[in-house]
């Protein structure tokens, strides 16, 4: 276990192996039950065996709590699990369509698909799967609040004051998120502040 302070929150960071879904998992939770929460969970190839082998990352799933998070303490915790080398991406079928050109953006991986949707709320991003089979009708949201909010184009608020939401639950694709976490980073409309 590890513990994380930002901005005077506490956030937990645990790893562990998870038996009845014979996966490991790394979670984040703040310490305030307003905190949300979010768990990576990694399948193992070989569950009889005596080490873990992580399958290919199109089976890994993201799973978030309801409450808001900071976007820099995901970004960071993001970091933290890639560079366990528990994520291991096959380019060819970890392949995720879709963009953020529309306010309404279609979105394909594999059977599954999912909408991005953005408005100017201050600015926010939400990602949710269409007509979902396995998991919830949840869905997360990205706040970036404008530093001028009375008209013209978006000045954004630093990525300190961004967060991320859950809400009712939600599960994706690893390589659904991890898009969706790059797609908002390109559109220049807030950053990673690398901050520890």
């Amino acid at each position: 276990m590890e513990e994380w302070a930002y901005n005077g929150t506490a956030f937990q960071i645990n790893s562990m192996y998870l038996l009845p879904e014979d996966a490991w998992t790394y979670e984040l939770s703040g310490w305030y039950r307003t905190s949300g929460g979010v768990a990576v969970v990694i399948p193992d190839t070989t569950p009889d065996g005596d080490l873990f082998t992580p399958a290919d990352a199109t089976h890994a799933y993201v799973a978030f709590t309801e409450g808001p998070l900071p976007w820099p303490v995901l970004l960071r915790f993001i970091r933290f699990v890639e560079a366990s080398g528990d994520i291991v991406s096959d380019p060819l079928t970890a392949n995720v369509s879709g963009d953020l050109s529309l306010s309404l953006n279609s979105w394909r991986f594999a059977s599954q698909a999912f909408e991005v949707t953005s408005y100017h709320d201050g600015w926010c991003y939400e990602l949710y799967e269409v007509n979902p089979t396995r998991s919830s009708d949840g869905y997360i949201d990205v706040r970036i609040l404008d530093l001028q909010p009375g008209g013209g184009p978006l000045v954004p608020v630093p990525a300190g004051q961004v967060t991320v939401t859950g809400h009712r639950s939600p599960t994706f694709p690893w390589p659904v998120f991890r898009h969706f976490l790059d797609a908002i980073l390109a559109s220049g409309d807030t950053r990673d502040d690398q901050e520890g």
